[in-house]
C-alpha cells in the first residue's frame, strides 16, 4: 500500500502523526510480553550485544556467519565466543531480530494512516520490505532449513515482530483509534504467525502465497465487527 497521500490528507497526517510516530515500550504496559516466558529476543550484555553487532556487519555484506572466523575478527577464542552467545542458532536468532527491527521501523517511518488500515498497511509494507531484502534471500538460500527453524519458532525474531506489533496496537489503543477484542500479546502473536505462514509457505513445500491474502486475515482480527457487518450487508 502506498503512503502518497493527497493535499488534505496531508493536512491530517500533520494533526495526526500516525504510526509514524515513536512508539512506547510495550512490556512496560502489557506484563504478557515481558513476563509470558518468551524467549529474550535481545543481547543479555554488551559482551553479546558486541558479537551481534559484528554478525550483523557480516550479514548485511551477504557473508556467512562463521564463528571461527567471527572470534578472529573479535580478537576472542572460540570458546569465550560460545560463552558470549550461547551457539551459533541463538546469535542467527539475534542478528535476523535485529534485521526484523531494523525493517519493521523504517516501514514505520513512512506509514501516515491510523488505527486499523494503519496497522495493516504497516505490516503490508514490513512484509514486503523483508521479502525483498537481498541478505534474507541470501541467507535463504545458504541455510534455507536453519532459516525456517528460526523464523517460524518462538525464538527471538517471533517475539521480536510480535513485541514491535504489540507497541504499535497499544499506542492506537491509547490513542481511542483500535480496541483490541483479545490481549494485544496474544492477537500480535496470532498476527505474527499468520504472516509467517504466507510469507515463508514456498520454504516448506507449498506454493507462493499471496500476501493481501495475509493481510486480509489480519483485517478481520483487528477488527472482527466490521467484518461481520460486510458479510451482513453482503449476505
Amino acid at each position: 500500500m502506498s503512503a502518497a497521500q493527497t493535499a488534505p490528507a496531508r493536512s491530517r497526517a500533520a494533526k495526526t502523526p500516525g504510526l509514524a510516530a515513536k512508539t512506547p515500550g510495550l512490556a512496560a504496559k502489557t506484563p504478557g510480553l515481558a513476563e509470558g516466558g518468551l524467549e529474550d529476543d535481545r543481547p543479555r550484555n554488551t559482551a553479546e550485544a558486541e558479537v551481534v553487532k559484528a554478525a550483523v556487519r557480516r550479514y548485511t555484506r551477504g557473508e556467512a556467519i562463521d564463528m571461527s572466523d567471527l572470534a578472529v575478527e573479535l580478537g576472542v577464542g572460540r570458546a569465550t565466543l560460545y560463552r558470549r552467545v550461547g551457539n551459533r542458532d541463538r546469535l542467527l536468532g539475534l542478528v535476523l531480530a535485529d534485521r526484523t527491527e531494523y525493517s519493521f521501523r523504517r516501514a514505520q517511518r513512512d506509514i501516515r494512516e491510523t488505527g486499523v488500515p494503519g496497522i495493516v498497511a504497516l505490516l503490508n509494507r514490513f512484509m514486503t520490505d523483508v521479502l525483498d531484502a537481498e541478505p534474507l534471500k541470501i541467507f535463504v538460500q545458504r541455510e534455507p532449513l536453519l532459516f525456517i527453524r528460526l523464523a517460524t519458532s518462538m525464538g527471538p525474531i517471533e517475539t521480536r515482530s510480535a513485541r514491535l506489533l504489540g507497541e504499535v496496537m497499544a499506542t492506537e489503543q491509547a490513542a481511542g483509534r483500535f480496541t483490541p477484542w483479545l490481549p494485544i500479546p496474544v492477537l500480535a502473536e496470532a498476527i505474527v504467525r499468520l504472516g509467517d505462514a504466507f510469507m515463508y509457505a514456498h520454504l516448506l513445500g507449498g506454493p507462493r502465497r499471496d500476501l493481501r491474502t495475509s493481510l486480509d486475515v489480519t483485517s478481520l482480527l483487528l477488527d472482527p465487527a466490521a467484518a461481520r457487518e460486510a458479510a451482513a450487508r453482503v449476505g
